[in-house]
Protein backbone atom coordinates (compact mmCIF):
# COMPACT_ATOMS: atom_id res chain seq x y z
CA UNK A 1 0.00 0.00 0.00
CA UNK A 2 1.30 3.45 -0.95
CA UNK A 3 2.14 5.79 1.90
CA UNK A 4 1.12 9.39 1.39
CA UNK A 5 3.66 11.99 2.48
CA UNK A 6 2.15 14.57 4.82
CA UNK A 7 3.94 17.69 6.06
CA UNK A 8 2.78 19.50 9.20
CA UNK A 9 3.90 23.13 9.37
CA UNK A 10 4.06 24.49 12.93
CA UNK A 11 5.24 27.74 14.44
CA UNK A 12 6.84 25.95 17.41
CA UNK A 13 6.76 22.93 19.74
CA UNK A 14 5.65 24.79 22.87
CA UNK A 15 2.66 23.75 25.02
CA UNK A 16 0.14 25.77 23.01
CA UNK A 17 -3.15 24.69 21.50
CA UNK A 18 -1.96 24.37 17.90
CA UNK A 19 1.18 22.53 18.98
CA UNK A 20 -0.82 20.11 21.09
CA UNK A 21 -3.34 19.56 18.28
CA UNK A 22 -0.48 18.67 15.92
CA UNK A 23 0.84 16.09 18.35
CA UNK A 24 -2.59 14.58 19.04
CA UNK A 25 -3.04 14.05 15.28
CA UNK A 26 0.47 12.69 14.75
CA UNK A 27 0.00 10.27 17.66
CA UNK A 28 -3.05 8.50 16.19
CA UNK A 29 -2.65 8.99 12.44
CA UNK A 30 -2.44 5.65 10.64
CA UNK A 31 1.30 5.38 9.88
CA UNK A 32 0.73 2.48 7.51
CA UNK A 33 -1.00 5.01 5.23
CA UNK A 34 0.70 8.32 6.06
CA UNK A 35 4.35 9.27 6.47
CA UNK A 36 4.65 12.42 8.59
CA UNK A 37 7.29 15.17 8.56
CA UNK A 38 7.13 18.42 10.53
CA UNK A 39 8.56 21.78 9.46
CA UNK A 40 9.01 24.26 12.32
CA UNK A 41 9.02 27.90 11.25
CA UNK A 42 11.39 28.90 14.04
CA UNK A 43 15.14 28.35 14.05
CA UNK A 44 16.59 25.11 15.37
CA UNK A 45 18.64 26.88 18.02
CA UNK A 46 16.10 29.59 18.86
CA UNK A 47 15.79 30.25 22.59
CA UNK A 48 12.75 31.26 24.61
CA UNK A 49 12.94 32.38 28.23
CA UNK A 50 9.35 31.31 28.98
CA UNK A 51 8.70 28.14 26.96
CA UNK A 52 10.57 24.94 26.17
CA UNK A 53 9.98 22.67 23.18
CA UNK A 54 7.70 20.21 24.93
CA UNK A 55 6.38 18.38 21.85
CA UNK A 56 9.69 18.09 19.98
CA UNK A 57 10.81 14.90 21.72
CA UNK A 58 7.28 13.47 21.71
CA UNK A 59 7.10 13.74 17.92
CA UNK A 60 10.55 12.20 17.53
CA UNK A 61 9.44 9.28 19.72
CA UNK A 62 6.68 8.62 17.18
CA UNK A 63 9.28 8.34 14.41
CA UNK A 64 8.37 11.71 12.90
CA UNK A 65 11.07 13.62 11.03
CA UNK A 66 11.54 17.26 12.05
CA UNK A 67 13.07 20.15 10.08
CA UNK A 68 13.54 23.80 11.05
CA UNK A 69 13.31 26.89 8.88
CA UNK A 70 17.12 27.24 8.93
CA UNK A 71 17.07 24.83 5.98
CA UNK A 72 15.38 27.44 3.77
CA UNK A 73 17.00 30.74 4.73
CA UNK A 74 19.26 32.58 2.31
CA UNK A 75 22.81 32.78 3.71
CA UNK A 76 23.51 36.28 4.96
CA UNK A 77 26.64 38.07 3.82
CA UNK A 78 28.96 38.45 6.84
CA UNK A 79 30.02 41.99 5.88
CA UNK A 80 26.41 43.12 5.44
CA UNK A 81 25.43 41.58 8.77
CA UNK A 82 28.31 43.35 10.50
CA UNK A 83 27.26 46.66 8.96
CA UNK A 84 23.62 46.12 9.95
CA UNK A 85 24.68 45.46 13.54
CA UNK A 86 26.89 48.53 13.63
CA UNK A 87 24.09 50.73 12.31
CA UNK A 88 21.56 48.98 14.58
CA UNK A 89 19.49 47.84 11.63
CA UNK A 90 17.49 44.70 12.37
CA UNK A 91 18.42 41.86 10.05
CA UNK A 92 15.50 40.08 8.39
CA UNK A 93 15.65 36.37 7.62
CA UNK A 94 14.89 35.89 3.94
CA UNK A 95 13.29 32.67 2.69
CA UNK A 96 14.91 31.00 -0.30
CA UNK A 97 11.72 30.71 -2.32
CA UNK A 98 12.94 28.19 -4.88
CA UNK A 99 14.41 25.91 -2.24
CA UNK A 100 11.22 25.99 -0.16
CA UNK A 101 8.91 25.33 -3.12
CA UNK A 102 11.06 22.43 -4.29
CA UNK A 103 10.90 20.90 -0.83
CA UNK A 104 7.13 21.35 -0.40
CA UNK A 105 6.60 19.78 -3.82
CA UNK A 106 7.76 16.43 -2.44
CA UNK A 107 4.64 16.07 -0.27
CA UNK A 108 1.18 14.84 -1.14
CA UNK A 109 -0.44 17.12 1.43
CA UNK A 110 0.71 20.11 3.50
CA UNK A 111 -1.20 20.67 6.74
CA UNK A 112 -0.59 24.24 7.99
CA UNK A 113 -1.21 24.19 11.75
CA UNK A 114 -2.60 27.68 12.21
CA UNK A 115 -3.67 30.24 9.62
CA UNK A 116 -0.66 32.30 10.76
CA UNK A 117 1.77 29.60 9.56
CA UNK A 118 0.56 29.63 5.95
CA UNK A 119 3.13 30.92 3.44
CA UNK A 120 1.23 33.45 1.33
CA UNK A 121 3.54 33.30 -1.72
CA UNK A 122 2.89 29.67 -2.63
CA UNK A 123 2.23 28.79 -6.29
CA UNK A 124 -1.23 27.45 -7.09
CA UNK A 125 -0.19 23.82 -7.42
CA UNK A 126 0.97 23.87 -3.77
CA UNK A 127 -2.11 25.77 -2.58
CA UNK A 128 -4.24 22.94 -4.00
CA UNK A 129 -2.49 20.38 -1.82
CA UNK A 130 -2.51 22.65 1.26
CA UNK A 131 -4.90 22.32 4.20
CA UNK A 132 -5.00 25.44 6.38
CA UNK A 133 -6.00 24.74 9.98
CA UNK A 134 -7.66 27.79 11.53
CA UNK A 135 -6.60 28.15 15.15
CA UNK A 136 -7.95 31.65 15.87
CA UNK A 137 -11.28 33.46 15.52
CA UNK A 138 -12.32 36.90 14.39
CA UNK A 139 -13.30 37.99 17.89
CA UNK A 140 -9.57 37.74 18.66
CA UNK A 141 -8.38 39.52 15.53
CA UNK A 142 -10.51 40.94 12.72
CA UNK A 143 -7.45 41.03 10.44
CA UNK A 144 -6.60 37.32 10.53
CA UNK A 145 -6.61 37.03 6.74
CA UNK A 146 -5.32 40.48 5.83
CA UNK A 147 -2.41 39.19 3.75
CA UNK A 148 -4.22 36.34 1.99
CA UNK A 149 -4.96 36.67 -1.72
CA UNK A 150 -8.77 36.49 -1.55
CA UNK A 151 -9.05 35.64 -5.25
CA UNK A 152 -7.49 32.23 -4.73
CA UNK A 153 -9.24 29.08 -3.58
CA UNK A 154 -8.04 27.61 -0.29
CA UNK A 155 -8.73 24.45 1.68
CA UNK A 156 -9.60 25.34 5.27
CA UNK A 157 -10.22 23.09 8.25
CA UNK A 158 -11.32 24.18 11.71
CA UNK A 159 -13.49 23.52 14.73
CA UNK A 160 -16.09 25.90 13.29
CA UNK A 161 -19.42 24.50 12.16
CA UNK A 162 -20.37 25.18 8.55
CA UNK A 163 -22.64 28.07 9.60
CA UNK A 164 -19.88 29.60 11.72
CA UNK A 165 -17.40 29.22 8.87
CA UNK A 166 -19.64 31.36 6.64
CA UNK A 167 -18.97 34.26 9.02
CA UNK A 168 -15.34 33.48 9.81
CA UNK A 169 -14.38 32.98 6.14
CA UNK A 170 -16.70 35.52 4.52
CA UNK A 171 -13.72 37.23 2.86
CA UNK A 172 -13.14 34.22 0.61
CA UNK A 173 -15.62 33.84 -2.28
CA UNK A 174 -13.91 30.59 -3.25
CA UNK A 175 -13.01 28.12 -0.53
CA UNK A 176 -13.47 24.61 0.75
CA UNK A 177 -14.02 24.11 4.47
CA UNK A 178 -14.13 21.00 6.62
CA UNK A 179 -15.19 20.84 10.26
CA UNK A 180 -12.84 18.91 12.54
CA UNK A 181 -12.86 19.37 16.34
CA UNK A 182 -10.03 19.54 18.82
CA UNK A 183 -9.21 15.94 19.77
CA UNK A 184 -7.13 14.37 22.51
CA UNK A 185 -6.43 11.15 24.37
CA UNK A 186 -9.00 10.78 27.12
CA UNK A 187 -7.24 9.00 29.94
CA UNK A 188 -8.95 9.96 33.17
CA UNK A 189 -12.35 9.05 34.51
CA UNK A 190 -14.48 11.46 36.49
CA UNK A 191 -12.68 12.32 39.71
CA UNK A 192 -14.31 15.64 40.72
CA UNK A 193 -16.85 15.66 43.50
CA UNK A 194 -19.12 18.45 44.67
CA UNK A 195 -17.87 20.01 47.89
CA UNK A 196 -19.82 22.60 49.82
CA UNK A 197 -16.69 24.45 50.95
CA UNK A 198 -16.75 27.72 52.87
CA UNK A 199 -14.45 29.36 50.32
CA UNK A 200 -15.60 28.77 46.74
CA UNK A 201 -12.81 28.66 44.16
CA UNK A 202 -13.38 29.48 40.50
CA UNK A 203 -10.60 28.66 38.06
CA UNK A 204 -9.71 30.12 34.67
CA UNK A 205 -7.03 28.42 32.57
CA UNK A 206 -5.69 30.73 29.89
CA UNK A 207 -2.57 32.42 28.58
CA UNK A 208 -2.35 36.07 29.61
CA UNK A 209 -2.41 38.10 26.40
CA UNK A 210 -4.75 40.13 24.20
CA UNK A 211 -5.91 37.01 22.33
CA UNK A 212 -7.45 35.70 25.55
CA UNK A 213 -9.75 38.50 26.82
CA UNK A 214 -10.55 38.43 30.53
CA UNK A 215 -12.55 41.64 31.02
CA UNK A 216 -16.05 40.04 31.10
CA UNK A 217 -14.87 37.60 33.76
CA UNK A 218 -13.50 40.43 35.91
CA UNK A 219 -16.80 42.32 35.69
CA UNK A 220 -18.74 39.18 36.50
CA UNK A 221 -16.51 38.40 39.45
CA UNK A 222 -16.99 41.89 40.88
CA UNK A 223 -20.75 41.40 40.67
CA UNK A 224 -20.46 37.91 42.13
CA UNK A 225 -18.65 39.26 45.21
CA UNK A 226 -21.64 41.46 46.02
CA UNK A 227 -23.59 38.22 46.49
CA UNK A 228 -20.92 36.27 48.37
CA UNK A 229 -17.57 37.53 49.68
CA UNK A 230 -16.23 34.01 50.21
CA UNK A 231 -15.28 33.41 46.59
CA UNK A 232 -11.83 33.48 44.99
CA UNK A 233 -10.84 33.66 41.33
CA UNK A 234 -7.67 31.74 40.41
CA UNK A 235 -6.17 32.32 36.97
CA UNK A 236 -3.71 29.70 35.74
CA UNK A 237 -1.55 30.41 32.71
CA UNK A 238 1.69 31.95 31.51
CA UNK A 239 2.14 35.69 31.22
CA UNK A 240 2.80 38.70 33.42
CA UNK A 241 -0.45 40.28 34.77
CA UNK A 242 1.36 43.53 35.47
CA UNK A 243 2.83 43.73 31.97
CA UNK A 244 -0.56 42.92 30.42
CA UNK A 245 -2.30 45.65 32.46
CA UNK A 246 -4.52 43.17 34.29
CA UNK A 247 -3.54 44.23 37.80
CA UNK A 248 -4.57 47.80 37.03
CA UNK A 249 -8.00 46.63 35.85
CA UNK A 250 -8.45 44.63 39.04
CA UNK A 251 -7.43 47.60 41.17
CA UNK A 252 -9.94 49.80 39.39
CA UNK A 253 -12.65 47.22 40.08
CA UNK A 254 -11.48 46.89 43.71
CA UNK A 255 -11.16 43.09 43.47
CA UNK A 256 -7.36 42.68 43.35
CA UNK A 257 -7.26 40.95 46.75
CA UNK A 258 -9.64 38.22 45.54
CA UNK A 259 -7.93 37.37 42.23
CA UNK A 260 -4.82 35.18 42.16
CA UNK A 261 -2.53 34.69 39.16
CA UNK A 262 -0.98 31.24 39.53
CA UNK A 263 1.23 30.99 36.45
CA UNK A 264 1.76 28.22 33.91
CA UNK A 265 0.65 24.70 34.87
CA UNK A 266 2.28 21.60 33.42
CA UNK A 267 -0.82 19.48 34.03
CA UNK A 268 -4.14 21.33 33.92
CA UNK A 269 -6.38 18.49 35.11
CA UNK A 270 -4.08 17.56 37.98
CA UNK A 271 -3.87 21.19 39.10
CA UNK A 272 -7.64 21.66 38.91
CA UNK A 273 -8.28 18.62 41.14
CA UNK A 274 -5.52 19.38 43.65
CA UNK A 275 -6.77 22.97 43.94
CA UNK A 276 -10.29 21.74 44.76
CA UNK A 277 -11.89 24.03 42.20
CA UNK A 278 -15.64 24.30 42.55
CA UNK A 279 -16.16 25.63 39.04
CA UNK A 280 -14.30 26.80 35.95
CA UNK A 281 -14.98 29.80 33.73
CA UNK A 282 -13.88 29.73 30.11
CA UNK A 283 -14.09 31.53 26.77
CA UNK A 284 -16.97 30.24 24.67
CA UNK A 285 -18.00 30.46 21.06
CA UNK A 286 -21.48 30.73 19.49
CA UNK A 287 -23.33 29.18 22.44
CA UNK A 288 -21.72 25.92 21.40
CA UNK A 289 -18.44 24.87 23.09
CA UNK A 290 -15.37 26.06 24.98
CA UNK A 291 -12.88 27.82 22.71
CA UNK A 292 -9.78 25.80 23.48
CA UNK A 293 -8.20 22.63 24.84
CA UNK A 294 -8.11 23.71 28.48
CA UNK A 295 -11.90 23.83 28.61
CA UNK A 296 -12.26 20.25 27.42
CA UNK A 297 -9.48 19.10 29.76
CA UNK A 298 -11.40 20.54 32.69
CA UNK A 299 -14.62 18.88 31.58
CA UNK A 300 -12.89 15.52 31.11
CA UNK A 301 -12.34 15.23 34.87
CA UNK A 302 -15.82 16.44 35.76
CA UNK A 303 -15.27 20.00 36.99
CA UNK A 304 -18.34 22.02 35.89
CA UNK A 305 -17.54 24.70 33.32
CA UNK A 306 -19.53 27.68 32.08
CA UNK A 307 -18.62 30.05 29.26
CA UNK A 308 -18.71 33.71 28.40
CA UNK A 309 -19.73 33.83 24.73
CA UNK A 310 -17.45 35.86 22.43
CA UNK A 311 -19.42 35.21 19.24
CA UNK A 312 -21.43 38.08 17.72
CA UNK A 313 -24.86 36.38 17.64
CA UNK A 314 -27.51 36.55 20.35
CA UNK A 315 -28.08 33.57 22.60
CA UNK A 316 -31.56 32.23 21.97
CA UNK A 317 -31.65 29.36 24.47
CA UNK A 318 -29.53 27.81 27.20
CA UNK A 319 -26.94 25.27 26.16
CA UNK A 320 -27.49 22.37 28.57
CA UNK A 321 -24.00 20.93 28.02
CA UNK A 322 -21.82 24.06 27.82
CA UNK A 323 -23.87 26.99 29.17
CA UNK A 324 -22.93 30.27 27.46
CA UNK A 325 -23.81 33.82 28.52
CA UNK A 326 -23.47 37.39 27.27
CA UNK A 327 -25.39 38.98 30.14
CA UNK A 328 -23.43 39.56 33.36
CA UNK A 329 -26.45 39.08 35.60
CA UNK A 330 -27.40 35.76 34.03
CA UNK A 331 -23.77 34.61 34.07
CA UNK A 332 -23.45 35.39 37.79
CA UNK A 333 -26.82 33.85 38.71
CA UNK A 334 -25.93 30.61 36.94
CA UNK A 335 -22.50 30.60 38.61
CA UNK A 336 -24.15 30.85 42.02
CA UNK A 337 -26.49 27.99 41.16
CA UNK A 338 -23.62 25.67 40.20
CA UNK A 339 -21.57 26.70 43.24
CA UNK A 340 -24.37 26.10 45.74
CA UNK A 341 -26.79 23.48 44.39
CA UNK A 342 -25.21 20.02 44.37
CA UNK A 343 -27.74 18.41 42.00
CA UNK A 344 -27.28 21.14 39.38
CA UNK A 345 -23.48 20.97 39.56
CA UNK A 346 -23.42 17.18 39.21
CA UNK A 347 -25.89 17.27 36.32
CA UNK A 348 -23.74 19.77 34.42
CA UNK A 349 -20.59 17.81 35.21
CA UNK A 350 -22.07 14.57 33.86
CA UNK A 351 -23.36 16.24 30.68
CA UNK A 352 -19.92 17.65 29.91
CA UNK A 353 -18.04 14.41 30.57
CA UNK A 354 -20.40 12.53 28.26
CA UNK A 355 -19.93 15.07 25.46
CA UNK A 356 -16.12 14.98 25.72
CA UNK A 357 -16.07 11.18 25.67
CA UNK A 358 -18.33 11.01 22.60
CA UNK A 359 -16.92 13.86 20.51
CA UNK A 360 -13.26 14.48 21.45
CA UNK A 361 -11.68 11.03 21.60
CA UNK A 362 -8.73 11.07 19.20
CA UNK A 363 -8.70 7.30 18.62
CA UNK A 364 -12.12 7.39 16.96
CA UNK A 365 -12.20 10.89 15.42
CA UNK A 366 -8.93 10.50 13.49
CA UNK A 367 -10.67 8.48 10.76
CA UNK A 368 -12.62 11.60 9.86
CA UNK A 369 -9.40 13.57 9.32
CA UNK A 370 -7.83 10.76 7.31
CA UNK A 371 -10.85 10.85 5.00
CA UNK A 372 -10.32 14.60 4.51
CA UNK A 373 -6.67 13.98 3.65
CA UNK A 374 -7.67 11.42 1.03
CA UNK A 375 -10.23 13.80 -0.47
CA UNK A 376 -7.62 16.53 -0.97
CA UNK A 377 -4.90 14.18 -2.23
CA UNK A 378 -7.17 12.46 -4.72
Amino acid sequence: MKKYKVLFVVSEFFKGGAERFTYEIDRVLDKSKFEVTILCLNGKNAKNSTWHRHYHKLHLALGTKILYNDEFLNPQNAIINKLRKKLRIKSKEIINYKLLVNYLSKFDLIHWMGEYTFYKKLPNFLIKKSLINIMSAKFQNQNLYKNFDKKKKYNFISGFTEKEAIYELNEFPQKKHWHFPLIFKIEENKIWNFKNTVIKKIGIFTRLDKYKPLDPFFYAFQLLLTENKNIELHIFGSGDPEEQGLNLKLKNLDILDKVFFRGHQENITKTAIIEDLNLSWFQGYNNNRPAGYAGFDICSVGIPLICWDFYYKKIEKINEVYPHFKNLRYFVDYTIKILTIKEEAIKLSNNQIKDVMCNRDSSTKIKQLEAIYHEIIN
